[in-house]
């Protein structure tokens, strides 16, 4: 084969642009769910839009969401460590406080039940994450272990 001879992609390619793609669309959800939820907690809350004036369920969902994606987003770069976890656990506690602390300086309150809303939220978005990507590379293993079992076979 020469040099001008065109090749077609490898699977190992096809892998790597797969991935690209998934770690570029995971950077963008982050981006723009960060910026919207920022936005959301330094705006005018409609009246009547929370029932009952409890929002720690809101808390809690907004900064499970924002864990699994930044999670996420790591996760898709490679294996990584608990380092790696609690790194972005406490990056998510810093801005949960900030979060709660600049509120009332557009007219909302700060409530520390809110940022506890917010801590268990983001353990609960890492856990899943962590939990998903353990299931995915035993799955991936046994798997790889068959495939060999059964060409040695």
């Amino acid at each position: 084969m020469d040099a001008t001879t065109p090749t077609s992609p490898t699977s190992a390619d096809a892998s790597a642009s797969h991935h690209r793609r998934i770690t570029a669309l995971l950077a963008i959800a982050l981006v723009l769910y960060w910026l919207i939820a920022f936005l959301g907690t330094h705006g005018p809350i409609p009246a009547g839009a929370i029932p009952g004036g409890g929002d720690k369920m809101l808390h809690y969902l907004g900064y499970a969401i924002l864990a699994s994606l930044l999670m996420g987003l790591r996760a898709s770069r490679g294996p990584f460590g608990w380092y790696s976890i609690v790194m972005r656990w406490l990056v998510l506690a810093v801005y949960g406080a900030f979060d709660e602390f600049t509120q009332p300086f557009v007219g909302r309150n700060a409530d520390v039940m809110d940022w506890c809303a917010d801590l268990f939220g983001s353990f609960c978005g890492l856990g899943l994450v962590v939990l998903l990507v353990r299931v995915w590379s035993l799955r991936r293993a046994k798997s790889e272990s068959m495939q060999s079992a059964d060409k040695a076979a």
